[in-house]
């Protein structure tokens, strides 16, 4: 079972890494006033993409938790809050859609993001203290927390959403090694 998991969960997040690494890149190099009458650039197409990328991000992350055994009450609690944030920042983003990207302003998506920024700043402050992951795959949940925190599509922060993405492929290739180390034999004894 927990070798479907792996699998799963680490090929979500690097399709959720790629997905933001490459958006990141197309919204950066995006020039301010995109369509030129306007001051700020037209995102709205980008975040569909986003939303996709967040929810598989999320999924990866129960992956991180199911690898670290005993991660403990506030690594969960932590999860739960992300999760919770990706899946609100999803129905703010399908919502949005819904509304044919509109420019009427939509709380939800934003609530969500904020949300998801801490779940994941909170779980990657609780692997750093309990020790349970590799140093570079907390090192990593730091680093995607940290850029995920300073991201905004308008300004040059828009940059933050590449080692973000970086981040969650890097974090993926710990759980498609955990996916290779599950199915060893010598490893089910």
């Amino acid at each position: 079972m927990k070798r479907v998991v792996f699998l799963i969960t680490a090929l979500s997040a690097l399709i959720g890494g790629m997905i933001w690494l490459r958006m990141g890149f197309e919204l950066s190099l995006m020039s301010p006033g995109n369509p030129k009458d306007q001051v700020y650039r037209s995102s709205q197409s980008f975040m569909p993409w986003f939303g996709c990328g967040i929810a598989c991000i999320g999924i990866g992350l129960a992956g991180l938790y199911v690898s670290a055994k005993d991660a403990g009450r506030f690594a969960r609690w932590a999860l739960i809050v992300t999760l919770l944030g990706c899946f609100i920042y999803l129905y703010g983003t399908i919502s949005r859609i819904s509304m044919n990207l509109s420019i009427q302003y939509e709380v939800v998506q934003p609530i969500g993001f904020l949300i998801t920024i801490a779940g994941l700043l909170f779980f990657s402050v609780s692997m750093l203290r309990a020790q349970l992951l590799p140093l570079w795959t907390r090192v990593l949940l730091l680093l995607s927390s940290v850029s995920l925190f300073i991201f905004n599509d308008q300004f040059i922060t828009a940059w933050s959403s590449v080692p973000f993405g970086i981040s969650w492929m890097g974090l993926s290739v710990y759980l498609f090694w955990r996916f290779a180390q599950a199915r060893t034999p010598s490893s089910q004894r």
